[in-house]
């Protein structure tokens, strides 16, 4: 079989006369060499995957991209019912390769992923042999959608972990078969060693030397999604490492071109923040509802709402606007005008007269002060090479600045005496040909709000002015009302910067480093990579209460890593053992070093385990509080969220249980169903015993059963 495709396909690149490229490089003549390469490759992959002869159909794709070759092959039955398919680099290491098609994989595992170890890494040798004493397995989780386990390997060299190098293998959980495998790996790059190391320490200090804890101010939401304010270190740069044996500083992992930290202890980058997006609704009102709205005595009216946009002097509304639009949207409590300007005139392209101004802006219905305004700005598209020289550019950086502030001075001189501006830079600059120097049409300014010198991460105001007419074209302000907290009491940023080096995320790692041409290409070319052996920081969420000096997260909560990886010291050889386990190994289970399957289940804690499957609509009105339940309670519960109570309310069952009278009335469809089903072990026990407590180790089982009756039934 193998040795009639590799006839075949050396018959057909010699009729075509090219080999099919999928790149946007172009195709490529598909010379002797390469014929003998593609052979070559073909050949090492099948003795890889070892295929079944009923793969009878073959198609494959060549991809070149600049200096990086692929190529992409397709095997499948003559039916198309099952298909294999690698992507491989041209030395027939595997990058990416999958199955799908016909299978009966179905239900909830009945294996545990520990159990797949053995099977899974001999097809992981197999299909990636070089990885071999190489990698060590981090996690495994279950994967509902393919019934499968995916297990995740990452790559160790001197016992130092590698995190850019990982394979994924994804294996069925019945028969280990292949499913899909994805690798990320470096096959030529030389490892440094890991002897005469600085050790952490000095690492931290080093580290310290460069990287500063700033204290600002965030904004984040309560649990009711209002707004709050929250003060908080953070470190100035997210990345930062100290190479681990001569302890040089280290602020990128990619490079363009001769950078100078290639050589150089570190660099002097500044590093900027960007302000969040606005929000509001899409939807738009009606004119019944506009109406009714503009009646409201504090509202103004649409017409008022653009006056204040074409009467203020500061702002550029160009004299050809001819269309308006006005919708009137509530958030909140809070009303406002959106409006959109356009000059609709049709454009003449005869005497190159197609520039055609628009405009949007958003207006507070309640007080009329503008709270965002953008405009176009006739710019160096609409210019011809040759008429550049002729513009007149009126204004200078200073002076444009100066209109910027006597504008926010005018609508918002209270926020704007809390503001310090923290960058400026030409926001739109051409370089031309015709000239030595760059035409700058118009420059940005971006002010940062303060508060007792403190600065906030996503508060303050940005706009930008045309240089040739000086008004404002862009302007918006992005300000929390929420509650200022006092910053008194705060730890020191070294008492911070500690707290931060604490929190998972400094290790000593092995990291690829790119280094990328400057071409001018947006992704570069040449792409050489590097390894090199560093303390470095992956700290995440990278903030510090800055009070506690506990780690918290985007909303200034504290932190707590949600654990998926239970480990339970007290299960071994109990009954339900391999149900505690195989929920474990899908990432479900119950906090705590030890699961103690004997103690009574709270309702809120098998809402706990129900709540991480995907097959039940779960409801925290059904499942929440510290009270034990009854198997009955647990049964009207599960049959519940299994969606079946319309049906469990049905007059109609009969319990054959010899303890039927204990079971409350308003239970016995609940009952009679979770019995019929076998959610409870047996479905031919003589007892249910209605009234007696679940337990942890009981709930485990009941879960495990309901959830492989709801998967077989999808």
């Amino acid at each position: 079989m193998r040795k009639r495709i590799v006839t075949l396909l050396l018959a057909l690149a010699l009729v075509m006369g090219t080999v099919y490229t999928g790149s946007p490089i172009g195709a490529y003549a598909a010379n002797e060499e390469t014929q003998e390469q593609m052979t070559e490759v073909l050949l090492k992959i099948k003795t890889k995957l070892e295929l079944p002869d009923e793969y009878t159909e073959f198609w494959y794709n060549y991809n070149n991209y600049g200096t990086k070759a692929t190529w992409y092959f397709n095997w499948s039955t003559e039916d198309s019912s099952k298909t294999v398919y690698v992507n491989c680099d041209d030395e027939a290491h595997i990058i990416n390769v999958g199955s799908y098609g016909e299978n009966s994989r179905s239900g909830m595992p009945d294996r545990i992923a520990e159990e797949l170890v053995p099977e899974a890494e001999e097809l992981l040798y197999r299909l990636f042999p070089e990885a071999k004493g190489h990698v060590v397995l981090k996690n495994s989780g279950y994967q509902y959608y393919r019934s499968a386990y995916r297990f995740e390997y990452r790559r160790i060299e001197n016992n130092i972990e590698m995190p850019d190098n990982y394979i994924y293998l994804t294996v069925g959980y019945k028969d280990c078969d292949l499913i899909g495998a994805d690798c990320s790996w470096n096959y030529t790059a030389s490892v440094p060693s890991a002897d005469k190391l600085i050790g952490a320490d000095k690492a931290k200090a080093k580290i310290d030397e460069k990287l500063d804890m700033q204290l600002r101010y965030y904004v984040g939401y309560d649990k009711d999604g209002k707004e709050k304010i929250f003060l908080a270190y953070a470190p100035t740069m997210y990345y930062i490492a100290a190479d681990a044996k001569s302890g040089k500083l280290y602020t990128k992992k990619n490079y363009w071109g001769d950078d100078p930290e290639m050589k150089e202890a570190a660099d002097e980058d500044a590093n900027g923040a960007t302000a969040d997006n606005g929000r509001g609704y899409e939807a738009k009102l009606s004119d019944a509802e506009i109406k009714r709205i503009s009646e409201l005595q504090n509202l103004i009216s649409s017409d008022d709402a653009v006056k204040i946009i074409r009467n203020n002097k500061y702002l550029l509304v160009d004299e050809n606007i001819n269309s308006v639009t006005a919708n009137l949207r509530e958030y909140d409590g809070e009303y406002r005008w959106y409006i959109s300007l356009r000059d609709n005139r049709p454009a003449d392209y005869d005497y190159n007269d197609v520039y055609r101004a628009y405009a949007s802006a958003t207006v507070d219905a309640q007080n009329g002060k503008i709270l965002s305004y953008s405009a176009s700005v006739k710019s160096m598209y609409y210019y011809a090479e040759e008429d550049l020289d002729s513009i007149k550019f009126n204004y200078s950086k200073k002076q444009c600045k100066g209109i910027f502030e006597e504008f926010l001075k005018s609508i918002e001189p209270e926020k704007f005496a809390t503001v310090q501006l923290t960058s400026s830079s030409p926001d739109m600059e051409y370089y031309s040909d015709y000239s030595t120097k760059p035409y700058i049409f118009s420059y940005g300014y971006n002010y940062t709000r303060y508060n007792d010198g403190i600065p906030f991460a996503s508060n303050g105001i940005n706009g930008s002015v045309d240089r040739v007419s000086g008004k404002v074209y862009n302007y918006y302000m992005n300000w929390s009302n929420a509650e200022v907290p006092s910053a008194k009491g705060v730890i020191t940023e070294a008492k911070a910067y500690d707290s931060y080096m604490s929190f998972e995320g400094f290790d000593l790692v092995y990291e690829i480093v790119n280094k990328y041409e400057n071409t001018g290409s947006i992704y570069g070319d040449g792409n050489e990579q590097i390894i090199r052996l560093v303390y470095r920081t992956a700290i995440s969420p990278a903030f510090v209460d800055a009070f506690t000096g506990k780690q918290i997260n985007y909303n200034g909560e504290e932190y707590e890593d949600v654990r998926t990886d239970y480990n339970y010291n007290d299960i071994a050889g109990t009954k339900y053992e391999k149900a505690i386990r195989i929920l474990a190994g899908m990432g479900i289970g119950l906090p705590g070093e030890s699961f103690e399957p004997s103690k009574k289940i709270t309702a809120a804690e098998l809402g706990q385990l129900i709540s991480r499957l995907p097959y039940f609509g779960y409801r925290e009105d059904v499942l929440s509080g510290d009270k034990t339940l009854s198997r009955q309670e647990a049964a009207k519960a599960v049959i519940t969220l299994m969606g079946l109570e319309p049906v469990a309310k049905l007059d109609i069952y009969k319990l054959s249980y010899k303890d039927k009278k204990d079971v409350g009335k308003e239970y016995t469809g609940y009952v009679a169903i979770a019995g019929a089903m076998g959610l409870f072990g047996d479905a031919k026990a003589k007892k249910f015993k209605p009234k007696t407590a679940l337990t942890r180790g009981e709930a485990a089982q009941l879960v495990l059963n309901a959830a492989n009756v709801m998967s077989s039934e999808d």
